[in-house]
């Protein structure tokens, strides 16, 4: 490895992170994973019952929470091994939710001719070799949003995966800790993906990574 690799580094602690998460195998050979993308409401209800399956398992919402009435497109990922999905995701192209709590943040990464759209109701199997799907999901969300002309993308995380998100996924982090705007009692930031810049952005910090970690030729290739 380069000195771009020396331990303590960004790109180290990279390195060391996708090599810790086992995701080289889904990396070079995605082909076992079935992707399903819907809008479709009798195909997204099941999507949409798994999600809040695994809030309540995780605790964040209780037995009497209910979705909300969102429009958008599903991803939802998964492995040969199981009926379930190894991660979902919704992607909203209008009407974001996030304008609720971010109204101030939103108008200024909309500027001219943008078009935004959020990544939202993002849930993962835990129990699954699959867990790493959710790499499969960002990929096929980056690439239809290129496709349909969207120029961003923002999500509200919680702040234990800021890490992920911005040194792993490279967003940037937009706004400050919030509550959700449809949780209650979940805390969350806002973070962007500029989609002009994220090939570039791609390119440089993964140019020399190995082949079976460079996200750069898995979202790009």
């Amino acid at each position: 490895m380069t000195s771009l690799f020396s331990v303590g580094s960004e790109d180290w602690w990279r390195l060391r992170r996708l090599k810790l998460s086992g995701v080289s195998d889904l990396l070079v050979n995605p082909n076992g994973f079935k992707v399903i993308e819907t809008s479709e409401p009798l195909e997204s209800k099941p999507l949409l019952q798994f999600i809040k399956e695994r809030y309540l398992e995780l605790g964040i919402i209780d037995k009497n929470w209910q979705l909300p009435p969102l429009k958008g497109r599903f991803f939802a990922v998964y492995h040969p091994e199981s009926p379930y999905p190894g991660a979902v995701a919704l992607l909203v192209e209008k009407d974001l939710p996030a304008k609720k709590i971010y109204s101030k943040e939103l108008k200024k990464i909309q500027g001219w001719r943008k078009r935004l759209a959020e990544i939202t109701l993002l849930a993962t199997h835990p129990k699954l070799k699959a867990k790493n799907a959710i790499f499969i999901v960002f990929k096929n969300i980056y690439r239809y949003s290129l496709r349909k002309g969207i120029t961003d993308l923002v999500v509200c995380i919680n702040p234990k995966h800021t890490d992920f998100y911005e040194k792993i996924l490279l967003f940037e982090r937009k706004g400050a800790r919030k509550p959700h705007s449809f949780i209650p009692g979940l805390p969350v930031i806002l973070e962007h993906l500029d989609l002009k810049k994220a090939k570039e952005k791609y390119l440089k910090i993964y140019s020399s990574f190995p082949e079976e970690l460079n996200l750069y030729h898995f979202f790009e290739g």
